[in-house]
């Protein structure tokens, strides 16, 4: 309780505490919900290379791998399981970007993690003071845990990660600047329409040739929800033919989706037949050539441009 003077809320929009008002004369302020994290859904990881895009996943003390998507606790959000090994301390992940704001003074981050050893997993980040502050620990119920926190943080040196000490899995990860509340899971991209006025980065993804036991080497299936661009693999033998692409019904892309294979190899065939339709000829790759194709939802595709 109290009076409002004629003032307005000053540059520091983060630090209000907690007080919402509208007036005549002024109104308070909300942080915006976005997600600093950039790739929150665990999209593109490289196995083989041990890289993710937009992720540090430094030191060798920890093998990261892929959980089946039915374990999903969000749609679309990959789950990642973390097997933290005996030696090097903690492993941190964190952000490959520099997180700062001048105009927020808060932040406000947090992760999903299951784990069944307690204490393995925190969050951590340095405080306005310049020292290291952490978080409450997962208490190792074996069920999903949301582990956050909210402070001032370091505009000098700003640094957010998570602190794993034990076998955890994660997903979901948020960071938002201000006082406010997480929304994990979130997606911030209206389904009725997008306008962007940063760069558009497409999702990139690894197509690797079908399994050799299943007995069909003309028949691809390219990682749905996993991005638009596919570095075809071809495991060292590039004298391979592609003619059908995603055949199950449930590995099919929605209508409308244009994807883009890289080929960085020559000698790889993709015949033109009634499920790739291409421009009259089969493509067949060079060094560093591409297809672009789109899909209307079924079993086939269409050639939309190509570079060989």
């Amino acid at each position: 309780n109290g009076m409002l003077g004629h003032t307005h809320i000053q540059a520091n929009f983060n630090r209000n505490p907690g007080i919402d008002l509208m007036s005549h004369k002024s109104v308070g302020l909300d942080p915006a919900p976005v997600n600093q994290f950039w790739n929150a859904a665990f999209k593109g990881w490289d196995g083989p290379n041990r890289m993710m895009p937009g992720w540090k996943l430094e030191g060798t003390n920890a093998v990261i791998t892929m959980v089946d998507n039915s374990e999903n606790l969000y749609p679309d959000h990959r789950v990642i399981h973390v097997d933290k090994l005996s030696y090097g301390g903690a492993f941190k992940l964190m952000s490959d970007q520099t997180l700062n704001v001048p105009g927020h003074d808060h932040v406000t981050f947090g992760v999903y993690a299951r784990s069944s050893v307690p204490s393995s997993i925190s969050a951590a980040m340095r405080y306005t003071s310049g020292s290291i502050i952490s978080s409450g620990p997962h208490s190792g119920s074996g069920e999903w845990e949301f582990i956050s926190m909210t402070a001032l943080y370091d505009h000098s040196a700003p640094y957010f990660y998570f602190s794993i000490t034990g076998d955890v899995e994660l997903t979901a990860p948020t960071l938002v600047f201000g006082k406010t509340p997480a929304t994990p899971g979130a997606s911030l991209m209206s389904s009725s329409g997008a306008r962007m006025s940063g760069t558009f980065t497409l999702g990139t993804a690894i197509g690797l040739p079908p399994a050799a036991e299943l007995n069909t080497p003309y028949y691809w299936k390219l990682p749905k929800n996993e991005g638009n661009v596919f570095l075809m693999d071809m495991q060292g033998d590039p004298i391979r033919t592609i003619i059908r692409l995603n055949h199950s019904t449930a590995d099919r892309f929605p209508r409308g989706t244009i994807i883009t294979m890289m080929f960085s190899e020559a000698g790889t065939r993709v015949k033109n037949n009634s499920y790739i339709k291409l421009k009259g000829s089969d493509f067949v790759s060079v060094e560093n050539s591409s297809l672009t194709l789109m899909t209307e939802g079924g079993a086939s595709w269409t050639e939309v441009s190509r570079n060989e």
